[in-house]
């Protein structure tokens, strides 16, 4: 506790000395109004201001709807330079302000020699944007992901996977951290394989790849962070987009997503609701060998998924005055699924001579509900790139499931069984945040507070019918009701600069954690408190304007989720076992990254390598009996170590034509031992991505996205490969208003896992397949969103716009 108050001393000191420092300059309002020849309003025209003494640029503004601007500037003389596309641009000289507001006439543009109908570039995101500290994926340009869910959509991001289970991985790692718009969600407080599967991709705009966070972000997340950013348009007047969806297996939905700006006031809205059937199967041969005897069993299953999903969101910002702006926003859940799963065993002895057949059937019903209610500040100052924020959360999310399971056997000594299974999890969240940025010259000084509040209570219970009481009966090995708290309170500071092609940033993030597990049935209860420093170092050196190099290194936390924490039973079936471990620690890891970005013409090209070293690293381990059941626990293992490089690249083949990929190597040597017995591994494995963009005249597009991932093994078991192609094409409409689009996902049927696990006493050799093959059709109506020729935004003048 001593070191924590050291460090928050220094903090508030730094923060103090930062805002009582600063001296507030005069300013004055220049306003003015563009219009054609016509005197018909222009919006979105760039208006750049320079010094009048040197042309150096001082800052730029776009027109509103009604063509209206309005700047604040200090005294001095200045000019202004206008540009808008099709339209002769126009110098404003002089602009004198001294002393008050200057109001500029009526400022009226020259349309320009060529015209719309011959100038025919065309504004488009692509799919990927490389930086060097993230990379962006803008997955709504995505032909392949019309209609998915964030599961899917994350499945076709380079660098992470998405197994059968719908657990996501990056660079090998599961313990990756998962937020949304830069924040955990309700959503999120449940499993994030559950989570995702809820959040349609209608309202995902684009997701972000941070593969070493600086102190800024939270050390959750042993190799980084995954932001899913919603969409939410800012432009002036109302806009949007309407979807609707149809495929086979059965799949419905629809959405749409609004924004209505006008002057101050900003608000946006979006809805979207759907209906999938998911059909899936499993199969396993599992083999036990002990000194006295030996059996095997097959196991088959299919599994019917029916899932309704509801997601609504509404928000709104109002800019105070030029400086201030507050945002309050609101997302809510609602889901239900129906899943039936039949199941049948076949056990066979040590002469491979069929011994019996048991059956089983468990419908299961899920009801699925959640929210977040947000709070943003944000305050921008004279002085440019200066901001504070604040930020406050409250997520909730709950998950209530009842399923009915019954179980009859081939033989008349054994029983059949009826089995009644209830799970109610609720998880609260509160997060609190204030961030404040300091420039300083070429530089910058960063820092902030941050709380997180977590509640979880996990109500768990297993009732089996007695023949002779005629009534269910609680299994006191699956019966529990556990509560868990966690609450994290962190500070960070960060400074960078830039010394000619040299950048540098350094920080330190200290994070104080007070985690509680309660069992309510047993009284028992575990405490952990402990503080860790976070620290972060980036370097970069701009070779060329075309190439940079980048190094940098940070320390992660990967703290056990609340259900590896549960000391009880819970179960797939009647012959697999999961029970959590209390005494679990926190991993810890040292990540270290090399980088090289370099642009062309045509394309760019990341080539990343990488180094974690993790201590305490939890690990599932897998146990028998003499019964063919299996047993599921985590542990803290030892130390592991990984080595890796990456690429990502995109190239423009043609103008027709582009190409995106990723390729992504390592090696992972891990090292432990649990009761005297070793659990080593060393394994090599790799994966790639590629995504082919065909544009065929104007309207018409063409993609086809390939994925590969090679074998790799583990502590107890090898993973087999696994590959999968999806395709689509899309065909504008409505004059460019509308978008029909028919995709094809895993067409060759093949993205299944194929696993081989084994232990001291038995081998188990499995295959899952999640979803099978699906088809889609979808169709999207823009609202004023019609795509428009390529405008002043994210470009370069004369010095001009420095990009948004």
């Amino acid at each position: 506790m001593f070191q924590l108050k050291i460090f928050l001393f220094f903090f508030i000191c730094l923060i103090t000395s930062s805002v009582i420092g600063q001296t507030k300059s005069k300013t004055y309002q220049l306003s003015g109004k563009v219009v054609d020849e016509r005197g018909l309003s222009l919006p979105y025209v760039a208006v750049a201001l320079f010094k009048s003494n040197d042309s150096s640029y001082v800052k730029g503004i776009a027109t509103d709807m009604d063509g209206d601007f309005k700047v604040e500037l200090e005294k001095g003389n200045y000019y202004a330079k206008l540009s808008f596309l099709s339209f002769e641009n126009k110098i404003i000289s002089p602009i004198i302000i001294d002393n008050k507001n200057l109001a500029l006439k009526k400022i009226s543009l020259i349309p320009s020699a060529l015209s719309l109908d011959e100038f025919q570039v065309v504004e488009e995101k692509k799919l990927m944007e490389i930086d060097l500290d993230k990379r962006v994926f803008n997955v709504d340009k995505d032909i392949t992901n019309q209609g998915k869910d964030a599961t899917e959509i994350l499945g076709n991001v380079p660098s992470v996977n998405v197994d059968i289970d719908g657990n996501v991985s990056l660079r090998g790692s599961e313990n990756v951290r998962i937020l949304i718009n830069g924040k955990p969600s309700g959503l999120t407080g449940m499993s994030t394989a559950q989570a995702l599967k809820q959040l349609q991709g209608n309202q995902i705009e684009k997701i972000e790849v941070i593969t070493n966070p600086s102190s800024r972000y939270d050390a959750e997340g042993e190799v980084g962070i995954i932001n899913i950013v919603l969409k939410n348009d800012k432009r002036d007047g109302i806009n949007g987009s309407v979807n609707l969806d149809v495929g086979y297996p059965s799949n419905y939905g629809g959405g749409f997503n609004l924004n209505m700006k006008r002057k101050k006031m900003n608000v946006f809205l979006g809805y979207g609701i759907n209906y999938r059937e998911s059909p899936g199967t499993n199969r396993s041969l599992q083999k036990f060998t002990y000194p006295d005897t030996s059996f095997s069993y097959k196991s088959n299953s299919q599994t019917d998924r029916n899932t309704l999903n509801n997601n609504f969101r509404l928000g709104g910002s109002y800019d105070i005055n030029d400086n201030n702006t507050l945002t309050v926003s609101g997302s809510f859940n609602v889901g239900d699924a129906d899943n039936k799963m039949t199941l049948s065993y076949a056990d066979f002895n040590q002469l491979d001579v069929a011994t019996q057949t048991v059956n089983r059937l468990e419908i299961e019903d899920k009801d699925l509900s959640s929210h977040d209610i947000s709070l943003n500040y944000r305050k921008t100052f004279k002085q440019k790139d200066r901001l504070f924020t604040f930020d406050a959360q409250r997520s909730e999310a709950k998950d209530f499931e009842k399923s009915i399971i019954e179980q009859t056997n081939s033989t008349v000594l054994s029983e059949n069984l009826n089995q009644r299974v209830y799970n109610n999890e609720k998880s609260q969240n509160w997060l609190f945040q204030a961030d404040y940025v300091h420039p300083i010259k070429q530089g910058k000084f960063e820092t902030g507070l941050k709380s997180t509040l977590k509640k979880v209570t996990n109500p768990f219970a297993v009732g089996e019918y007695n023949d002779v009481t005629m009534r269910y009966e609680a299994l006191p090995q699956f019966h529990n009701d556990m509560e868990y708290n966690e609450n994290i309170y962190a500070a960070y500071m960060m400074f960078g600069n830039k010394i000619k092609k040299f950048s540098y940033q350094l920080g330190v993030r200290g994070e104080l954690s007070d985690v509680e597990t309660q069992l309510k049935i047993t009284k028992e209860l575990n405490r952990r408190n402990y503080f860790n420093l976070f620290p972060s170092t980036h370097f970069s050196y701009e070779l060329t304007k075309e190439n940079t190099l980048q190094l940098s290194y940070s320390k992660r936390i990967n703290r056990p989720r609340h259900w590896w924490l549960l000391p009880f039973f819970s179960f797939t079936d009647s012959r697999n076992f999961f029970a959590g471990n209390p005494n679990l620690d926190p991993e810890l890891t040292d990540a270290y990254e090399f980088g090289h970005l370099k642009y062309w013409k045509k394309g760019s090209l990341l080539s990343s390598v990488y180094y974690r070293h993790t201590t305490d690293v939890i690990t599932r381990i897998i146990v028998s009996d003499l019964e063919g059941n299996t047993e599921r626990k985590p542990f803290n293992l030892g130390t592991q170590d990984a080595f890796g490089i990456e690429f990502s690249g995109s190239y423009e083949a043609y103008k027709w034509w582009n190409l995106q990929g990723s390729f992504n190597f390592f090696r992972e040597i891990q090292d432990g031992e649990l009761n005297n017995q070793n659990f080593n591994s060393d394994t090599y494995a790799w994966s790639t991505r590629l995504n082919s963009k065909w544009t065929m005249k104007k309207k018409l597009n063409l993609q086809a996205s390939f994925n590969y991932r090679a074998p790799q093994n583990s502590v107890q078991g090898d993973e087999k490969s696994i590959y999968s192609l999806d395709a689509g094409f899309s065909f504008d409409v409505l004059k460019g208003n509308g978008t029909v689009t028919f995709n094809a996902s895993d067409i060759f049927n093949s993205r299944k896992r194929r696993f081989v696990s084994f232990g001291d006493n038995f081998v188990s050799d499995s295959e899952h397949q999640w979803r099978a093959r699906y088809v889609r059709l979808s169709f999207t109506y823009r609202i004023n969103q019609k795509k428009k020729p390529e405008n002043f935004k994210n470009k370069n003048f004369e010095g001009g716009f420095e990009g948004e």
